[in-house]
């Protein structure tokens, strides 16, 4: 194996280690976003109980849902070795997952309402930490630009 051929491989084990870190917080981001919506009261009444909290946070469990299956599956092929699809598995799992995690940290933030960008909370760091992590290795246009190149198209 080449040395840009080793160079590829590491970078997609990085991507697809990157992924399952970046879905691991788009999960706690899902979490602290349902227990604040839970507990949060206005109106008389949990904000959760509101239509439009119900759909963000719908909206969050779709997200990490479709990244865990993506990571999962990057994960599979990363175990059995199989280095003719990791490239495919590790930008579909890098791109979405990143973006799963950016958009829940930012639903979080928005369901905390105020208090989710001060310092006695802690979902900006989250939404910080997203944020960065959406950019490292490449931003996920990139990777799937990447997936696109080298399938031919």
């Amino acid at each position: 194996m080449g040395s840009a051929r080793v160079l590829r491989s590491v970078l997609d084990r990085a991507a697809v280690a990157l992924a399952a870190e970046s879905l691991g917080g788009a999960e706690r981001c899902l979490e602290m976003a349902t227990d604040y919506a839970k507990t949060r009261i206005q109106f008389d009444r949990p904000i959760g109980s509101f239509q439009a909290i119900k759909h963000r946070l719908a909206d969050m469990l779709v997200s990490v849902e479709t990244a865990r299956s993506a990571v999962y599956w990057a994960a599979c092929v990363v175990a059995s070795g199989d280095e003719a699809e990791l490239p495919a598995a590790a930008a579909v799992a890098r791109s979405y997952a990143t973006e799963a995690f950016f958009r829940c940290a930012a639903e979080c933030v928005q369901i905390h309402g105020g208090i989710g960008f001060t310092w006695d909370n802690d979902t900006h760091l989250w939404f910080k930490r997203a944020k960065s992590s959406e950019v490292f290795l490449g931003q996920p246009s990139y990777h799937r630009e990447l997936l696109m190149q080298r399938w031919g198209v």
